[in-house]
């Protein structure tokens, strides 16, 4: 696999469409309720994503799929979109790094909690 070289205008485009399957095709998102989300680009090329008390990242990997596969959702991801691998095989059963469209974006959640806690905390927070 060729991954996508840095800076360019597809390289940006692939970090959109997963800032969208993230926070935009769920009620709520899946990342909804985590805390200290950040990302950056990387210098081998790519992105890292991280976040705190919000999902694990089995319930990410999920999500990703479940989006690429459903129309309805979004169009923004397709199946053969998204690939996971681990130390360069493609290996369902390690998800640290997903290729979406032949962009390396590395998933690096902290102190996870899952996705219904984060979501039930952060609406907690809401009405008190």
């Amino acid at each position: 696999m060729i991954l996508e070289p840095r800076g360019t205008a597809h390289h940006f485009e692939v970090l959109g469409r997963l800032m969208s399957a993230l926070f935009d095709t769920g009620a709520p998102g899946i990342l909804e309720g985590a805390k200290n989300f950040r990302f950056w680009e990387t210098i081998s090329g790519g992105f890292s994503l991280s976040w705190d008390r919000g999902p694990h990242v089995l319930e990410v990997v999920d999500e990703l799929l479940a989006v690429a596969s459903d129309d309805e959702r979004t169009q923004v991801l397709r199946p053969g979109d998204v690939m996971f691998v681990h130390d360069g095989q493609a290996d369902p059963t390690s998800y640290t790094t997903v290729h979406i469209q032949n962009v390396r974006i590395l998933l690096r959640p902290h102190d996870t909690i899952g996705h219904e806690a984060a979501v039930a905390k952060a609406f907690a927070a809401l009405t008190t």
